[in-house]
């Protein structure tokens, strides 16, 4: 049986899933009008307007140019024609041995199966493990009474609003999958829901499994690295930073169902759909809550990689903008240190806000750049001429392609501030170079010594 056929077959089961925070998106043209606009505190402001990302879902493997003609079934035919439609068994159980049954003799030396059922076992979360013996107690039975949509949990008076809080916290964020529950309301006791009805959670399952089988297909044969880097870049491109009040507007913007689905979601989809993908892919990775510079609430990602945590944030590395541009792909949070961020652009680290003070648990500490996006590509660079002909020759072939980011990472503030004092005259070197580039804008960032430089046609 051909894989992708078989794939397409996993049926709509009611898993667990999630919602939390709201948060500011990261505005890329405070200044558009000007054609360089620098930054000069080295952050970039929140703000409105509508993000660069895509809306529509195409297939992710033809969307970023990955070759999946080596993709073949068991009995080695490329897996190239769209799935046809098939009677799907009822019992779960039967489709995932469908599935496993069209793997048999599949490439089997690959980082990332093509896909598995989502059968994460919750002892083995990061954030679970932190928890008291008590608090692990109360994580069981809210996941528990999340997965059969109970709406009250049996507990004594030795359970206190702390404790409670930090328990149930934990649920909505490490569980990406219960993408019906609710943390608009927390009181001791008590679950809260988006969503009760069955068959609209089964229904947005089957939908959230067809874009998933997509996406795993797609990275069969990558790396962990070009996994996440993957992931990184289907998040981005297919989703939208979405301003709209979650609980007036819809539920989904903070959940899985959001980001794989309808493409319009906040920081805190962005970061359970990082943390659903890499559960599928056997990767290890938590969501971290805390606030940004403007003690606007926030959500991110640490991962694991070769053995090492880093932080991801999807969110912000998705800009909003004015005018929507679909080439928008940059790599500011992807795979990065603790001491980039903490304290610096991301506070308050996995803090609840507002109310009884205390932290959900202490997150994995981030501490090597080995795998960081430019150390990887071979983007960062140690002195002025290497740093100063390689943006010249990111914003040429930006240019070439039509595409929006240029950028390059410094190793020192002495470099930074040497080629960021220079940004008109790149602004007018690229003009000449190629006439369809009407304006340069800048998002360089100080703190991530970062040089940004955005080309509008």
């Amino acid at each position: 049986m051909n894989i992708k056929k078989s794939i397409a077959l996993l049926s709509a089961v009611i898993m667990l899933g999630m919602t939390l925070t709201a948060c500011g998106g990261k505005d890329d043209d405070a200044g558009d009008d000007a054609e360089i606009s620098v930054i000069t505190d080295g952050t970039e402001p929140q703000g409105e307007g509508d993000s660069t990302a895509a809306t529509s879902f195409e297939d992710p493997a033809a969307q970023l140019g990955i070759d999946v003609s080596q993709v073949t079934d068991a009995e080695g035919n490329a897996v190239t024609e769209a799935a046809t439609e098939a009677t799907l068994p009822d019992n779960h159980d039967e489709i995932v041995q469908m599935i496993q049954d069209a793997q048999n003799g599949a490439d089997t030396t690959s980082t990332v199966q093509v896909m598995t059922e989502y059968n994460i076992d919750y002892t083995d979360r990061y954030a679970y493990n932190q928890l008291s013996d008590a608090e692990k107690e109360l994580y069981v039975k809210i996941l528990n009474a999340a997965n059969s949509l109970k709406l009250k949990v049996e507990v004594d008076d030795t359970v206190t609003t702390e404790m409670w809080t930090r328990a149930y916290g934990c649920v909505c964020m490490q569980e990406p999958e219960l993408f019906w529950i609710s943390s608009a309301r927390v009181k001791v006791g008590h679950v809260y829901y988006w969503e009760t009805d069955e068959s609209i959670i089964a229904e947005r399952q089957a939908q959230i499994d067809e874009t998933v089988s997509s996406i795993l297909s797609a990275v069969n044969g990558m790396t962990e690295y070009e996994t996440l880097k993957y992931f990184h870049d289907y998040i981005v491109l297919n989703n939208t930073f979405s301003l709209v009040d979650v609980i007036d507007e819809g539920a989904e913007k903070q959940t899985i169902y959001g980001a794989l689905v309808t493409g319009s979601i906040q920081c805190e989809g962005y970061a359970k759909a990082m943390m659903y993908l890499c559960d599928m892919a056997g990767i290890e990775c938590v969501v971290v809550t805390g606030t940004n510079e403007s003690n606007e609430t926030h959500a991110w990602n640490c991962v694991k990689l070769d053995g090492n945590w880093y932080n991801v944030d999807t969110t912000w590395d998705d800009p909003i903008l004015s005018v929507e541009d679909k080439t928008n792909l940059r790599y500011n949070y992807f795979l990065v240190p603790d001491s980039w961020i903490h304290s610096i652009s991301h506070f308050n680290v996995n803090q609840k806000i507002g109310g009884t003070e205390l932290t959900y648990f202490t997150p994995p500490t981030c501490t090597s750049e080995e795998y960081n996006y430019f150390n990887v590509e071979g983007k960062l660079y140690d002195n002025v001429d290497d740093a100063d002909a390689a943006i010249k020759a990111a914003m040429k072939e930006s240019a070439e392609n039509k595409v929006r980011v240029a950028e390059i990472r410094v190793t020192s503030q002495e470099i930074y501030d040497e080629i960021t004092a220079n940004l008109s005259e790149y602004a007018n070197w690229i003009k000449s170079e190629n006439s369809s580039v009407t304006k340069v804008t800048s998002n360089c960032d100080a703190n991530l010594l970062i040089i940004e430089l955005g080309l509008v046609y």
